[in-house]
This record gives structure tokens, C-alpha cells and sequence, in this order.
């Protein structure tokens, strides 16, 4: 079993009338990318200052890298890498001027070029940050919270607000992070992103931690099964064909559909469909984490984060 990173035991943190986190238990690994997933006020950022030593929990206890939270603040905050919900730069200094003033305010002499190359940014390096993508402004951010060698890197929602392209290409920046070594605590509303990047992840709503697994295991439990789908003029036999595999069989106008638990049962249904011949088309729908979070806390979340 790998070491534990981080160590968060019956965490809560209140404002007044307001539960923000609520009694939250889990653990980060060394070398994985863990995922807090949940949308828009769910607790994610709350958790991840409290573990930056930026905000004092109200009750509960945690270990960063083995330091305690509450009398080790210093210890932790010279061991990991953050990059903020709302990261921004100096935007008229270079990409490389950024890095190298982030190196100085640590303290450190890195090997710059080789840490720009990594990032994929060395030919960018003398740009001016406000001229930079969106995408390129946040793998700037993660090379400025590279710059000191953390063990462990925070990203508090490193992809929201930007297109389609430029998410994909952060995901290899942080898929990049892991390759290098380094322990990624990521939180994110996208839950494409989750099943994408993380090794594990923990589904929080409300500030209360749902349930923590690997991706595999959440989809495999909590994604409700795969899904067959035959449309065309050959439903009916379709239907008898899935009823002898599932219970879980649902006909909506020309289309029929069965679910199934595993992908063994799914296979024994699809090897009798196929022998139907011509005149429908099968589909095949696996199971995500957008089904999971739907079967877990009752909502969907959209785009921008918000709950459905």
C-alpha cells in the first residue's frame, strides 16, 4: 500500500449558520491523482485551504505529508504546490519571468528550462503572460506551482472557463504531473475530466463526503449498469431476446432498451442480437461518472457547475 499523503479525519469547518464542510473523512495516496468531485458550494475549495493551512477547521483533524495541519502549518506549506480556483499572474511579465519570481520568493534554484520543457512552454517562454490562451495561462499556473518541487500539488478547479481544446490540453499537463512523480489533489465539477485524470475519487454534495473509491469501483457499483439499445424494425424480437438475459428491459415507441449489470451479461444478450440480421442498430451505452453523481446525489451538474 502506498504511503499516505494526506490523512483527513471527521473534518468540519462552519461560518456562523453555514456547514461548509461536514464531518469529511479520507485519505490521499502518494503518486495517484485524487479527485474531489461536486458541483458549485459543495465544500471542495473550503477543503482544500484548510489543507494549505489557509483557513483553521472548526473541528476534526488532518496530516499533510505526514505534518499536523494546526501546529505544523509551516512544515506543509514548504512541501506542496497550489494553484487556486482564481490563479492569476503578473501579466506583463514573461512566462519564464514568472516562474523564475515564484522560484525566488521560495527560495529555490530549479532547473527552469527543464521544468518550462516539461510543462510544454519553453517555446512560449518569452511571451508575455496577459498575450497567452486561456489554457496556456493555467499551465503556467501549474508550472509556477511546480517551481519548488512539491511533493504534493494542489489545482482547485484547473480547467473551468476554458473551451473544449484547451481543457484537453490541461489534462495532459496534469496527467504530465503524475508521470513526473508528483501527488495531485484535484477538485473539479466536470465529471468528465474526474473519470479521465483521477486514480481515485470522493463525491462530495453539501459539504458531506458521499463516498470515496477508485474511478472503476464507482462506476462499477454506482454507475446502474450497462445499457442495450436496439432501434429499427426488429424491437419486438429484440425484447424477447434481453428478457431472457434481464429483468431491466424498457420499450419507448421503436426503440428497446436493457440493463445490465456487468459487461459478461451484456455480451451473452448482444451475441443473440447480432444474430437478428438486418434491419435495426444496436447501441451500446457504458455507464460514467456523470451516472454515478446522478445516482448518488440525486442531481446532475451542468457546465457551469451547478446542480439540475
Amino acid at each position: 500500500m502506498p504511503e499516505k499523503v494526506v490523512e483527513v479525519e471527521n473534518l468540519v469547518k462552519r461560518y456562523k449558520t453555514v456547514t461548509a464542510v461536514d464531518g469529511i473523512t479520507f485519505d490521499v495516496y502518494q503518486g495517484e491523482i485524487f479527485s474531489l468531485v461536486g458541483p458549485n458550494g459543495a465544500g471542495k475549495t473550503t477543503t482544500v485551504e484548510i489543507l494549505e493551512c489557509l483557513r483553521t477547521p472548526t473541528s476534526g483533524s488532518a496530516k499533510v505529508l505526514g505534518f499536523d495541519l494546526l501546529n505544523e502549518e509551516m512544515e506543509i506549506k514548504k512541501r506542496i504546490g497550489v494553484m487556486p480556483q482564481e490563479f492569476n499572474a503578473f501579466e506583463r511579465l514573461t512566462v519564464k519571468e514568472n516562474v523564475e519570481l515564484i522560484a525566488k520568493i521560495y527560495n529555490v534554484k530549479p532547473e527552469t528550462k527543464q521544468v518550462l520543457e516539461e510543462l510544454g512552454l519553453w517555446e512560449a517562454r518569452n511571451r508575455r503572460f496577459h498575450k497567452l490562451s486561456g489554457g496556456m495561462q493555467r499551465r503556467v499556473g501549474v508550472c509556477m506551482a511546480l517551481i519548488s518541487d512539491p511533493d504534493l500539488l494542489f489545482l482547485d478547479e484547473p480547467t473551468t472557463g476554458l473551451d473544449p481544446h484547451a481543457r484537453r490540453e490541461c489534462w495532459e499537463v496534469i496527467r504530465t504531473l503524475k508521470k513526473l512523480g508528483k501527488t495531485v489533489f484535484l477538485t473539479s465539477h466536470y465529471m468528465d475530466e474526474v473519470e479521465q485524470l483521477s486514480d481515485r475519487a470522493g463525491v462530495i454534495v453539501n459539504g458531506k463526503l458521499i463516498v470515496t473509491d477508485t474511478v472503476h469501483d464507482l462506476i462499477s457499483q454506482h454507475g446502474g449498469g450497462i445499457k442495450v439499445s436496439v432501434k429499427g424494425k426488429k424491437t419486438k424480437e429484440a425484447e424477447k431476446i434481453l428478457q431472457r438475459f434481464t429483468e431491466n428491459v424498457f420499450h419507448d415507441t421503436d426503440i428497446v432498451t436493457g440493463k445490465f449489470q456487468t459487461r459478461q451479461e451484456a455480451s451473452k444478450a448482444l451475441a443473440q442480437l447480432y444474430q437478428m440480421g438486418n434491419g435495426y442498430r444496436i447501441e451500446i451505452i457504458e455507464p460514467n461518472m456523470d451516472d454515478v453523481f446522478a445516482r448518488l446525489a440525486g442531481h446532475k451538474v451542468d457546465e457551469r457547475g451547478e446542480l439540475l
